[in-house]
């Protein structure tokens, strides 16, 4: 009877163990096979796939990690065009910003500074990045507001000091986006070479355009609201 209780303690001891070890095999087949698995799932995937590379190398060199895609020109080697067209110097980048240092930290402004990291569907026209666009009256409405591109550049260019270069800062800063008169890449800004005199005729110049516009944009609602 003795014998016949240990037999069976003992068989269930066996079968336990055998179960066990049979989990543990499958277990270890799944670990190796989900390697494979993600391998045919990326394979699966579309032609157009885009794949970025560490954070660590846009840290180390952002401009050059935004070159990748905003390509030289092929005329100048030593300036960029990105997609609007807008230039890019990479011997002096961006004129007045890219030989400076950030005034909040000290830091080398690089292209991140003003426009942020670019996220994995940059290139798909995400709202990632900062994009300055100075024409808000157009009939493509901007991806940024005015308030929103302007508190980029307030980051480092106090409003109080802005006011007391010129009074129009005060009127415009908050309704109209700052490369609305300020080029976004340029070697040298243009808008600090030009003398008070002439600073009235950019007033009249933009502010007829404007109301140009506002004519056509009236004309052509009254003539929807005839159909």
């Amino acid at each position: 009877m003795i014998f016949k209780v240990k037999f069976e303690v003992t068989q269930m001891n066996l079968t336990s163990l055998i179960n066990k070890s049979a989990k543990a095999l499958a277990l270890s087949a799944a670990f190796v096979a989900l390697p494979f698995l993600a391998y045919a799932d990326d394979a699966q995937k579309p032609a157009d796939h885009v794949t970025y590379e560490p954070q660590l190398d846009n840290q180390r060199d952002p401009n050059q990690y935004c070159a990748k895609c905003h390509k030289f020109d092929k005329i100048d080697k030593n300036q960029t065009l990105d997609r609007s067209g807008g230039e890019l110097h990479f011997g002096k980048f961006h004129g007045a910003h890219l030989d400076k240092k950030n005034p909040n930290n000290g830091k080398a402004i690089t292209c991140v500074s003003c426009h942020g990291n670019v996220s994995e569907n940059h290139r798909r026209g995400a709202k990632d990045v900062m994009r300055f666009e100075g024409d808000i009256f157009g009939n493509k409405k901007p991806m940024y507001s005015a308030q929103e591109q302007n508190q980029v550049c307030f980051a480092c260019h106090q409003p109080d000091k802005l006011r007391e270069k010129l009074w129009a800062h005060d009127v415009h800063a908050m309704k109209l986006p700052c490369a609305s008169c300020h080029t976004l890449h340029p070697k040298e800004d243009a808008m600090k070479g030009i003398q008070p005199k002439q600073r009235v005729k950019l007033c009249v110049d933009c502010h007829g355009k404007q109301q140009k516009r506002k004519a056509e944009q009236d004309k052509l609602t009254k003539q929807k609201d005839k159909q």
